[in-house]
C-alpha cells in the first residue's frame, strides 16, 4: 500500500532496481549461484532499507490519522474509552513525527558512508561532518530539524513525562472516565460530549495534515540533496 508519495521518488527507485537485482539473484533456480551481495549491491540495499524506515514512518502518520477517527466501541478493548482512544492515537501521531528526523539522519550516515553507528547518529555528527557541512544536505537537515523540533515537547512529554494533554482533551477525558466509572447521572449529556468529541478529532486531523504535508515537502527536499551523492557513490562501483 502506497500513501505517502515520496515513494516514487528517484532515490528509492534507484535503489530498489540495484537491490531487486540482487533479490532476484538469490532465487535457487537462477544460473548464478554466487548470492553474496557485491559492495554496490550492499551500497544499494542498506540505502533502500534506511530510506525505508523514513517513507513507513511517514505512512504510519497516515495511518494515524485516519484511525483518530475511527474509534468504534465494539471493535476495542471495553477498557478503552473514546478519549483514551484520541489520547493513544495523538501520542503514537507525535512520537513517529519527531521520529522522521532522525532516521533521515541515519540515512545521511549511509549514504555518506559514515561508519557511525545508529546511536552516535545526531545533529553534531551528521550535519557539521566535513563532507556534509555546508552542503544542500545539511541544508535540508536543518530545515527539517527546525520544523520537527517544534513538536519536540510534545513528544518528550509523552516518552519520559506523562500522557498528553490539552484543555479540551482533559475535559474529555474526564467526562469519559466518569461515565465509565459507573456515574450515570452524567449520560445525559452524552450527545454533548459525542459533538463536542468528534470536532475536536475533525479539527485535529486537519491540523495533523497540514503537518505530514509540510513533512513531506521537506523530506522531499532532503531526498532531493541527498540523490546525487548516492548515484555518483553507487556508480562508483
Amino acid at each position: 500500500m502506497k500513501l505517502s508519495r515520496l515513494k516514487d521518488h528517484t532515490i528509492l527507485k534507484t535503489a530498489a532496481e540495484t537491490t531487486s537485482e540482487y533479490i532476484a539473484k538469490c532465487h535457487p533456480t537462477e544460473h548464478d549461484k554466487n548470492s553474496k551481495a557485491t559492495r554496490k549491491e550492499s551500497y544499494a540495499i542498506e540505502t533502500l532499507l534506511s530510506l525505508s524506515n523514513i517513507v513507513t514512518c511517514i505512512d504510519q502518520l497516515h495511518f494515524s490519522v485516519d484511525m483518530l477517527a475511527g474509534y468504534r466501541n465494539q471493535n476495542t478493548s471495553r477498557r478503552m474509552n473514546r478519549s483514551d482512544y484520541i489520547v493513544f492515537g495523538i501520542e503514537n501521531y507525535y512520537l513517529r513525527l519527531t521520529s522522521v528526523y532522525d532516521r533521515c539522519l541515519r540515512l545521511g550516515n549511509v549514504v555518506f558512508q559514515l561508519g557511525l553507528p545508529e546511536k552516535e547518529c545526531k545533529e553534531a555528527t551528521i550535519t557539521k561532518n566535513a563532507y556534509i557541512k555546508g552542503t544542500s544536505v545539511a541544508q535540508a537537515l536543518k530545515k527539517l530539524d527546525k520544523f520537527t523540533n517544534k513538536f519536540r515537547s510534545h513528544r518528550n512529554t509523552v516518552a519520559h513525562e506523562s500522557t498528553y494533554s490539552e484543555s479540551e482533551l482533559n475535559k474529555l477525558e474526564a467526562y469519559y472516565y466518569l461515565v465509565g466509572e459507573g456515574e450515570h447521572q452524567l449520560e445525559k449529556y452524552r450527545h454533548f460530549y459525542k459533538n463536542m468529541t468528534d470536532k475536536y478529532v475533525a479539527d485535529k486531523k486537519v491540523e495533523f495534515k497540514k503537518h505530514i504535508e509540510e513533512l513531506e515537502r521537506l523530506v522531499d527536499v532532503f531526498f532531493d540533496a541527498i540523490l546525487n551523492v548516492f548515484e555518483a557513490r553507487l556508480k562508483s562501483y
